[in-house]
């Protein structure tokens, strides 16, 4: 037996949710729909940059927290390039991922 759109709306609404790892939420690029730029720096805020997976186009497919260290190591290292300041801690070790 088939189902009305008004059933299938509302299995919709009852099965469905949010998933827990949020990312894509803050778009990165040079673009009018940009959020940030690609050294992670908000656009008509300065000083602020974000630095997490809502830079990320999508979900990866495992746990969003080794995405989310290495994108705050790599914004660090630019932070560090900006002014000029001399690379320390786990970035150095780190460095061969990049």
């Amino acid at each position: 037996m088939g189902k009305t759109k008004e059933e299938v709306i509302d299995y919709i609404k009852k099965s469905c949710s949010t998933y827990h790892h949020m990312t894509g939420t803050c778009k990165m690029g040079i673009d009018s729909l940009s959020v940030v730029d690609p050294r992670l720096r908000v656009y008509g805020i300065k000083g602020l940059r974000i630095a997490d997976v809502s830079i990320m186009p999508d979900v990866v497919s495992g746990n969003t927290n080794a995405p989310t260290i290495m994108i705050g190591e790599k914004e660090a290292d630019m932070i560090r390039e900006d002014h000029h300041l001399k690379a320390s801690g786990l970035s150095e070790k780190l460095s061969f991922v990049v």
